[in-house]
């Protein structure tokens, strides 16, 4: 029973509420008020925008950063496997000269 009572309070304030506005909006007060109000939505999508466009810059520096890291442990690791497979024939010459 109280459920019906809350959903009608809800539906006489929504009545209410919607009668108030048509009443501005019949006067022409509202309409300075609502451009206010998207004037202030505007400046903050513009905010919004700025702030993610600096965070993709970011993100893209980030990748590149990371990228060169990894391209320059890569290029490490190939030197210290070149150097390995050098020490690995001197040692065979080696021994093979000892052989003979």
């Amino acid at each position: 029973m109280k459920y019906g009572y809350k959903l009608a309070w809800t539906f006489f304030g929504g009545m209410i509420a919607g009668a108030a506005t048509a009443s501005m909006v019949g006067r022409g007060k509202l309409r300075p008020c609502a451009a206010k109000g998207l004037s202030y939505i505007y400046d903050w999508k513009d905010k919004t925008v700025a702030a993610c466009e600096s965070m993709k810059e970011d993100c893209e520096d980030l990748a590149a950063e990371a990228k060169e890291a990894q391209e320059l442990r890569k290029a490490k690791k190939q030197a210290e496997a070149a150097a390995i497979e050098e020490d690995v024939v001197e040692v065979d010459i080696v021994e093979d000269e000892k052989k003979h």
